[in-house]
């Protein structure tokens, strides 16, 4: 039946009782009387009359009444609603999965005991009675694990929880070290059988605490927590109002030493040690996350080269010498240069205006390269080729690729417009950076594929690195982590300076700022005022304008990394071998963190170029690293 809304004419009366009237028409006219008509049929009148004359007559009868029985409901149209509820005192209670917490658990056994607060004592001769447990007996005394005494005549065999023969000297205990005596042992728990000698008392008096320990049977434990499965709990009324809820507390965070029940605290100093008596206590502990690739201390290190060169697609060999590959920020791909022999002209000649590609393999690292310049060279009777490639991405730009035009007709994110520049080349692209929109007539530009990738970087300042072997361009932040957060982040790579072989430190003087104002252009450009957090905000660098700019998140990339490349910073070159297998990096890539371990302190930086050399048998790389100034 559907539900019918009854309206009241009559405000709300507080108070009780409220008397309900319901039928109260309220003078409308009421509801005209139903007529229920019936129609029946009645059987005729019939007879049997004899007559043996015509003559008129008349007959009368008397017929039974119209019985009928029928049925008939009132439908009133009026719904019969719960008018009332009552709510039990204790009612049925879903049930809860709870626990109880038990106030204790078996604690793990330490070897510390009782310490008695007692003093200085005068020696007796008598035996001190200790509640030991009972073991195989020996021929020989025990020298107890806990307890100093003097020799005893007999040679001693020293023993664990072993019950030695009487000793025939007694042993008296001078102040605080106790003699040794023949019925007792130092016994590591409290609770312990009691032998089945009979105990010596002792004329207690004042006396020094004994180094003997027994464990506590209830000591300092952590709670135990017991989960109890119950069909019902105790049920409550609910209160008036609304229920606050109480937010549950948070977790302790997790203190930087950890404090063993009843035992030291192990200090760990993160900075070696200094002649200077101010000592500064400070939280150095690490989030536990371990660096991707540790090169570990070592005395020597020794590793085996390999140098391959192959053709591709057909995997045919190719002989190389003196090969350098390198890379570094400011360029989008890896570069090759190499010497071979002579016949090189012919092998590695263009095939069909297109440059051949090349494999290089150093220790198993595999690098693409496209074949850019051969130079042939002689030097009297020796004849050499002079190779350069690289990397395959380039076949994006001028002159394989021609000019092309680009123009947003509705609104696109910058990823969005660097896969529409790549669709149809083969090139993949790895975004790594955050994405933000570009309204409708935002973007607007000329160039090749390549060009285009590199302007959409630009406008936030990112880098653009290409795949070491895959066709790919990798869009990627110029700073992953800002120089004042090199503290807190994880490394990449970890590495000894044992490992170093050549380096070279200078400075790189720059003016520091602290805030930038960065603005966009004039279709859906926006004005960020980027600061660093915590500063002053007193140091405003030149504002920094680009059309790109139509996204806060863009601006805050900009203006971001327009900060952290400020201030005064070290440009630190190192020199060292190429290590592969095991934890070892093999060879850098630019934009990876550098945690080295020198020997005046451990310093960070971030990669910025990176040059591998192979004169075989010899592998060198050199990493240009950005540190910061202290």
């Amino acid at each position: 039946m559907a539900s019918v809304d009854l309206v009241f004419s009559l405000p709300y009366k507080s108070g009780n009782p409220v008397a309900l009237v319901f039928g109260d028409d309220g003078g409308l006219p009421g509801v005209p009387d139903a007529h229920l008509v019936v129609f029946a049929r009645m059987p005729g009148l019939r007879g049997r009359v004899a007559a043996h004359v015509g003559k008129g007559m008349a007959a009368s009868a008397r017929m039974p009444g119209l019985r009928s029985a029928s049925t008939i409901r009132y439908n009133t149209n009026t719904p019969r609603p719960m008018v009332a509820r009552v709510q039990s005192v204790a009612q049925q209670a879903a049930a809860v999965e709870t626990g109880w917490a038990a106030g204790w658990q078996n604690s793990a056994k330490l070897p510390v005991g009782w310490t008695t607060g007692a003093q200085d004592a005068r020696p007796l001769r008598s035996h001190t009675a200790m509640a030991w447990q009972e073991a195989q007996h020996r021929g020989r005394a025990v020298d107890a694990v806990y307890q100093q005494a003097q020799r005893s005549a007999a040679p001693a065999q020293r023993m664990r929880w072993q019950e030695g023969a009487r000793a025939r000297m007694a042993l008296q205990a001078h102040a605080e070290d106790a003699m040794r005596t023949r019925a007792s042992l130092a016994v590591r728990f409290e609770e312990t059988l009691r032998d089945r000698r009979a105990l010596v008392r002792v004329d207690a008096r004042r006396a020094m605490g004994l180094h003997i320990g027994l464990c506590s049977g209830a000591g300092p434990a952590l709670p135990l927590h017991l989960a109890q499965r119950v069909r019902y709990q105790k049920a409550r009324r609910p209160p008036a109002g609304r229920s606050a809820l109480t937010p549950p507390r948070p977790p302790d965070p997790e203190h930087c030493y950890r404090q063993h029940v009843g035992g030291p605290i192990e200090l760990v100093l993160c900075k070696p040690w200094a002649p200077a008596a101010d000592l500064l206590f400070a939280c150095c502990k690490a989030d536990g996350t371990p660096a991707r690739f540790v090169i570990p201390v070592l005395p020597v290190y020794m590793q085996i080269h390999h140098l391959t060169a192959h053709l591709l697609p057909g995997m045919e060999p190719v002989a190389l010498t003196d090969v350098v590959i390198a890379a570094d920020d400011d360029s989008y791909c890896w570069s090759l240069s190499a010497q071979g022999p002579e016949h090189l002209l012919d092998q590695l000649a263009p095939a069909g205006a297109l440059p051949q590609r090349l494999q290089i393999g150093i220790d198993g690292i595999s690098f693409v390269f496209a074949v850019t310049g051969l130079a042939r060279s002689r030097t009297f009777e020796r004849r050499s080729v002079a190779v350069q490639g690289i990397s395959v991405t380039a076949m994006l730009g001028a002159p394989y690729m021609p000019r092309q035009t680009w123009l947003a007709e509705a609104p696109a994110t910058a990823q969005q417009l660097a896969l529409a520049a790549l669709e149809f080349t083969g090139v993949g692209l790895d975004w790594q950076i955050a994405d933000w929109l570009l309204p409708a007539g935002a973007w607007s530009f000329q160039g090749t594929p390549l060009q285009a990738v590199l302007r959409l970087a630009e406008s936030v300042n990112a880098v653009v690195r290409s795949h070491r072997t895959a066709e790919q361009l990798v869009v990627a932040p110029r700073y992953a982590h800002l120089p004042w957060e090199w503290g807190t982040a994880v490394p990449d790579v970890q590495m000894p300076a044992a490992v170093i072989v050549t380096d070279e430190l200078r400075p790189d003087p720059r003016a520091e700022y602290n805030a930038v104002y960065v603005a966009g252009g004039s279709v859906g450009g926006v004005l960020g005022h980027v600061v660093r957090a915590g500063s002053g905000r007193d140091r405003l660098a030149p504002q920094i304008q680009d059309d790109l700019i139509t996204h806060a998140d863009a601006a805050r990339m900009r203006g971001g990394w327009a900060l952290a490349a400020s201030g005064n910073k070290l440009q630190h070159t190192i020199g060292m071998p190429v290590l592969t297998g095991g934890t070892n990096p093999g060879i850098l890539n630019p934009g990876q963190l550098l945690e080295v371990a020198d020997t005046g302190g451990t310093w960070r930086g971030l990669v910025r170029g990176v040059s591998v050399s192979a004169s075989m048998p010899r592998v060198r790389q050199q990493l240009v690293v950005e540190r910061t100034a202290a």
